[in-house]
Formats: C-alpha cells, structure tokens, sequence
C-alpha cells in the first residue's frame, strides 16, 4: 500500500488477511475529502489497544477482535469503520469520502438496559436531519444528545432499554452531513439486550450433605466479561467488576442493581488500596477515576499498559516497553513516572504485576516469565515441556505464584500442587479451585484438600478481602456465596435443574442430537419424536438463542422443576424473525438422582419486529406488571386484561409507565390460575398493534413471595394474527 507511513500501524497490521482487504478498499480511489481528523485518531488508538491485547495471541486477530463478548463493542460496522482507517492512515489526504456509521453496541449480545444507544460518524452530521433519520425497531420513544457533530446519543424516554429484545437502529439516506451530503444508503446496526434476572418461584432450601453449606448465595448480575477483573472495596461489601459490554460496574455485595461507572471499552481495572480511587484502561489510554467526585484524569506513560496494581498510593503497571510507577504522591499527585523494568522480550508482553510490585509476570513465545522489578532477572516457570503457559495468580503478599496447578516461590521451585481448575487465594491463606461441577478448598501448604459443593459451575472465583466472601461465574451470572465451612452442600433444586437445562439448549443450537437426547427421560423422547417439536430445529429455520423466562419448583413435590425457555430465530442476515416458548418439566425420582426433562408444552411461533411484544411479567399477591419491548399508546392498554380461571376479570386499578402495564390492589390468590391477555388493539407508539392474541397462564403466588419474573404456559390463541 502506498501513502503516508506510519510505523505503528505498520507494525501492527501484519495479518494478511486485514492487509489484503485493506488493500482491497485503498485501491480505490475518488476525490472525495479524507475522513474527519478525529474520528481517525479516536479509531486510530481504538485499533491500536486492539492489536497490543492481540501481541500474545498468534493468528488472525481481526476476526478474534469482532467475536463476541470478548470485546462486546465491536461489531460489523466497526469493523468496517477499523478497516476504513487502516485505508485513511495508508492513503494520507486520499479517501473514499463516504459517511461511516458505527456503534458500540452493534452486534452486541448482552447490551446493558441502562445505557442510551451511541451513533459515531466519521464526519460532522446535521443535527436536525439526522435524527429525523433515525428509526428504532421495536418503537420505542427516545430523546437526543449530541457530543459535537460525530457523537450521538439516543435514550429512550422511558429511562431503559426493553430486556430480552434485538433492537435494529436504522440511520435513514435523509440524515445529512454539516457540508450537506446526504448518506448514500441507509445505515443500520442491531443489538441485543440482556436478560431480566428471574427469581425462582418458591421451593425447598438446599439441603446440607453434612454440616455447614455456602452461605448467602445469590445473583449480583448478568453476563459478566470473559475476563470480568473483579475488584473488592476494602470492607467487602462493593464489587467492581467488567461486564460482558466492557462497561465498568459496581454492585452492591448485598443484592441490587449494578451501577456503571464507564460505559465501554474498559479493561484492566485496579482498585486503590483505599478505595478511593480505581484505575482501568480505555481505548489504550490509562484513566484513573475517582469513585467519591466523579473525575477521570489520564496517566502520562500509561498508554498500551497490559497490567496494572496499586502498592499503597502508587499506581504501577505494564506496558510494551516495561514497568512503570507514578511518584510517591500517586495518579496526579506530582512526581511524574518513573521507570522500574523493561521488558525482556520486545515480542512479548507482562500479563499480570504482583501485589506488592516487587515482581511481574510475562509471556514470551508461548513461556511465563517472572521477572524481578528491582533487578530485571527473569526466571522461567515450568521447566517441564509443555508447563508455564498458564498464569493463574499471586499470594495475597506477592511472595508466591500459581501457575499450571502449582505453587511456586519468586525462584520457581514447586512448593505444592493444586487440584485443577481456577484458583483464589484468601488473606487468610484458604484457596479455593472452582471448576466446571465443583468448588474445593485447599490450604496453602497444598494440604487439607476438601470437596465443598457439586452439582454446578464456580468458575473464576475471587475471595473478598474479609475472607469470608467470595463470587464465582455460573451459568451467565455473577454469583456471591458466604465462605463455606468445610462440609460438601447438595446445590439446590433449582441449580441443578438449570444445569441441565442450560446444557439441553446448547447441545440444541449446537445441532448436536445425541447428547440433547441424554437430558430427557422416555416420556422427554416420546414428547420430542414422531410430529412432536423439533428436538433440533431445522437448519432453515435459524435458531440464533434461547433464554429462560422463569423456573420454579412445584411447591407440592420439590423435585419437580418448571423452566419456560424462548427460542429466538431468524434467516439470513442479522434480524430475529420469529419466536417460540417451550415450558420445560423436569423431574428426578430422587435428591439424589439427575434431573431429566419428563414433559414439553410448546407455545405458538410469533412474528418478531410487527408489533409489540411481552418480554417480562413480575407477580406478587398485590400486583401484577407486564413488560413489553416496545413504547405503547397509553390509549390503546385496555387491551391488557387480567382474568381469574373463569374468565371474568381481576379487580383492581390498570396504570401504564416506562413499557409496563401495571395492574395494582390485586388479592390473588395462591395456587389460584389466572391469564394474562393482550389484544391485538394494543398498539406501540409507531402505530402497529400486536400481530395477534397473546395469551399467558399465570399462577397466583403464595403471601411470601416477593416480586418475581413468573413468565409461564403460553397458551394457543383463539385467533390468528397476519
């Protein structure tokens, strides 16, 4: 490629396949103005942190960097945008002039409900026509804030985004640039939200095999990042922690919703020993916020940085060329930086700093290195073929390593082995190993090896600094447990249902037949066989997802469980299309036996994208909320009815806000059957009604049961939508 050299870049596009379609686009040549100088160098650092994460991971990292979630921001179209620069930087002043559209959350899977959708343009739009041009599908009603002229941002009035729903934002050939160039096309991106946290209907606690069982286990959030980085607060009651969007969130330990405190983008974090402040990386610069006043400011030196830790009031980390700290007075306070190491290896890269900054960890050609700060000496680990590949940890003192199933001192002698799987190590020298069915605890010494729960995952755990907390990923959610006792848990009813039903549904899109089959008992089969539903949807039919509505336990038999699954699809090209609902009867003959699928009840397929939709019901004795994707004409909600099994209607007031009808002053009655039904006279606020009847068996829950998602049965309706 020909144009202005940039030896960055240069150095960092070395993909053959990115260079071969970036040539393919600069080969092309038109008059038009290059694209706008900041928007090139915003994307510019975007790609450059990119490539850096890429430095360890040998092949085509283009096609790794638009995979989900491991960066949730990419997708399609800034895919494009990436490519698009690549073009700009080779071509100099050249360029295509064409509008560029992109967007952090397209193609994103798990979107938070509380950001507002961002539009970015690679030049200054009209702000008048522009958002003219925007269309929302499903209707939802929003309000606009721009950051300059190449920043957009779109938030719905109603505060949130609907759960469980693909969003397709279009940007209409009538939005105009500031120079008045129109778009050649229309533009447009898709995103899914993430999924309402059910809470499972009442059923039996679980019941201790022996003494004590993990204490406190509950949901903190939903589909926490690949690497979500949790970072405790010193009294352990606050987590921070990446999501799988690469937003920066905080949870209260207790229960609540998470607060995010960066949108995007964030890698890295690294909490300060008071609390106080919290450092994270972001479109490869290196920011530290302030968690009392709200202010980011960024780290001179720190851009590119791999890892990062606080030792008392200093900010250390790592970059391509080796290991830094702030002065004395920490991140603003004065001093400057000051260089500690360089790197080893140019080819290689420090993955992690230990606790007290005297020693880091870092990956060259395929081996971990431990490299001595103060001096520079390095020390391999795993002399073994085959070993010290895997990095797994500190001590709490940074004196000792976990790497490849070991415990090894700063000269890389074995002290002890670990069962496999992740490990964490306490302050108070307890380590526990959570694995895919299992959570164990060892001493540090190696010794006193006790098994403290089976039946579900406890991947990634992270001891609290009070070492008596600690949270695990299970299932996409972020999980916190009390510190067990010593003694093995039966894991609840409902954990080990939602095991085999999260392993039915992926064997299902994985089109892996057999090992569907093995999750369901003779009547499961017989349901699944003959013109029964389709065990495995035909390939035309286009089964993108699925997600769980509700599950509960038959109050009358606890080992008896009911999940109501929805089954996404679409064909060709990234729109979902239709859905279905199946409820899901699980039933083991005993605690101490597996849980196998016994009934199915398949709902109708419904139309997605042609009207509204009911994505959430929440129901107590009192009340009943019904939450829908799209923004509705309030004029059109009484077509929302509420009836007892008799038909006739339920008593009580009928309110509408943010997407929900609300039917309050209720008394139902437990155990009772109750419907929900909405009409097709409902009708959301870009004027189309629902495509047909939408009917839902309800019911009624006992006096303790707090708000809960109870999404059940659907019934066929009685009439037929187009």
């Amino acid at each position: 490629m020909s144009g202005r050299y940039d030896p960055d870049l240069e150095d960092m596009l070395r993909d053959p396949e990115l260079l071969r379609l970036a040539a393919m686009l600069s080969s092309a040549h038109t008059p038009e103005p290059p694209l706008d100088d900041a928007f090139k160098s915003g994307l510019r650092r975007e790609l450059m942190q990119k490539a850096w994460e890429a430095t360890e991971r040998r092949g085509s990292w283009w096609r790794r960097l638009a995979a989900p979630p491991r960066v949730a921001w990419v997708g399609a179209a800034a895919l494009v945008a990436l490519i698009a620069l690549v073009v700009v930087q080779t071509q100099g002043t050249g360029g295509n002039g064409e509008v560029v559209v992109g967007s952090p959350q397209s193609g994103g899977t798990a979107v938070q409900l509380q950001q507002p959708i961002l539009v970015s343009f690679n030049q200054p739009m009209d702000h008048q026509s522009t958002e003219q041009a925007i269309q929302i599908v499903p209707a939802t009603s929003v309000e606009f804030r721009w950051s300059g002229d190449t920043t957009l941002f779109v938030q719905p009035t109603s505060g949130n985004l609907a759960p469980n729903t693909q969003y397709q934002v279009t940007i209409g050939p009538g939005a105009l640039t500031k120079g008045g160039k129109r778009l050649t096309s229309p533009k447009e991106f898709t995103f899914v939200t993430q999924p309402t946290t059910p809470s499972p209907g009442g059923g039996p606690s679980p019941t201790p095999s022996g003494g004590s069982v993990l204490t406190g286990q509950h949901r903190l959030a939903v589909a926490p990042g690949t690497d979500y980085s949790p970072q405790w607060s010193a009294d352990s009651t606050t987590l921070y922690f990446v999501n799988a969007a690469g937003a920066l969130q905080s949870v209260p330990v207790a229960g609540g919703q998470p607060h995010t405190l960066v949108p995007d983008g964030v890698s890295n974090p690294a909490l300060s020993s008071g609390g106080d402040r919290i450092a994270y990386m972001r479109a490869g610069r290196l920011q530290v916020l302030s968690l009392s006043g709200g202010q980011t400011i960024g780290v001179a030196g720190g851009d590119s940085a791999t890892a990062l830790v606080w030792v008392k009031n200093r900010l250390f980390w790592a970059g391509p060329s080796g290991v830094f700290a702030t002065g004395p007075g920490g991140p603003g306070g004065g001093g400057g930086t000051v260089k500690l190491a360089s790197s080893p290896d140019p080819s290689g890269s420090f993955i992690s700093i230990a606790p007290d900054g005297a020693h880091a960890a870092f990956k060259s050609d395929g081996a971990t290195l431990l490299v001595d700060v103060a001096t520079g000496a390095t020390t391999r680990l795993g002399l073994a073929a085959g070993r010290g590949n895997n990095f797994q940890g500190w001590s709490p003192d940074g004196t000792r390593i976990m790497h490849d199933g070991v415990i090894a001192d700063m000269n890389g002698q074995t002290l002890a082995r670990l069962p496999a799987g992740d490990p964490s190590w306490s302050l108070s020298g307890q380590i526990i190993v959570g694995t895919d069915s299992s959570l164990i605890e060892v001493n540090s010494d190696g010794t006193g090896r006790q098994q403290l729960a089976t039946g579900s995952a406890f991947k990634q755990p992270a001891w609290a600094p009070d070492s008596s907390t600690f949270v695990f990923v299970r299932g996409g959610f972020l999980w916190v447990a009390g510190a067990p006792g010593g003694s093995q848990p039966q894991a609840s009813a409902i954990d080990q249902a939602a095991a085999v039903v999260a392993a039915f549904m992926q064997a299902r899109l994985d089109g892996n037949i057999e090992k569907a089959r093995s999750f369901l008992d003779d009547n499961g089969k017989a349901t699944y066989a003959g013109s029964g539903p389709a065990l495995i949807p035909r390939g035309d039919a286009g089964f993108r997802r699925y997600y769980i509505l509700s599950s509960e336990v038959d109050p009358t038999s606890p080992n008896t469980v009911r999940f109501v699954v929805r089954l996404i699809f679409g064909r060709g090209g990234p729109i979902e299309r239709t859905l279905s609902e199946e409820t899901l009867i699980l039933k083991r003959a005993s605690a101490n036996d597996p849980f196998l699928i016994d009934r199915v009840i398949v709902g109708p397929v419904r139309d997605l994208g042609r009207g509204p939709v009911v994505v959430a019901v929440r129901i107590t004795p009192s009340r009943v909320e019904v939450t829908f994707d799209s923004d509705l004409r309030p004029a059109t909600i009484a077509g929302v009815l509420l009836q007892d099994g008799q038909g006739s209607p339920v008593g009580g007031s009928v309110s509408y806000s943010d997407r929900t009808v609300i039917f309050s002053g209720l008394q139902l009655a437990a155990g009772a059957p109750y419907r929900l039904v909405v009409l097709p006279t409902v009708q959301d606020v870009g004027n189309r009604n629902v495509i047909s009847e939408y009917d839902l068996d309800l019911v009624g829950p006992g006096a303790d049961t707090q708000s809960q998602v109870i999404i059940t049965t659907p019934t066929p309706s009685p009439t037929t939508g187009g």
